[in-house]
């Protein structure tokens, strides 16, 4: 009894998982805080970062003047893929990923803020 209640519980586990990385990749890529803190109920997202896929491009924009934004891009296995520092505000960096997958971005702002989006590169 005890190995089917663990079993369940694994395979409940899996199914989040995949469900997470299904919406993630039906709803683009949002960029959110680092913190989980919460207002009115949902997720901070940045409003003066933006960021797109389409196909093997990742585009992120920098609305406002947030002064330097340290990016790095990583796999699913966190191995990291690329980084760029955008100096000059309100700007852009684009990233070409080769291979599909599922990536992470992670975005650290001058003055210590940072931000995270998941994204998926299909063929």
């Amino acid at each position: 009894m005890k190995r089917l209640v663990i079993f369940l519980f694994a395979m409940l586990q899996f199914g989040f998982v995949l469900g997470a990385k299904e919406n993630s990749s039906k709803e683009g890529v949002d960029v959110l805080a680092v913190k989980e803190g919460t207002i009115n109920g949902t997720e901070f997202r940045s409003e003066a970062i933006s960021a797109d896929i389409t196909g093997h491009t990742l585009t992120i924009t920098f609305n406002d003047n947030v002064g330097i934004a340290h990016i790095i891009i990583k796999d699913s296995n966190g191995v990291y893929i690329d980084r760029e520092n955008v100096f000059s505000t309100p700007d852009y960096a684009t990233f070409i990923i080769d291979d599909a997958g599922y990536y992470r971005m992670d975005i650290t702002l001058s003055n210590g803020e940072q931000y995270y989006g998941y994204f998926r590169v299909e063929n």
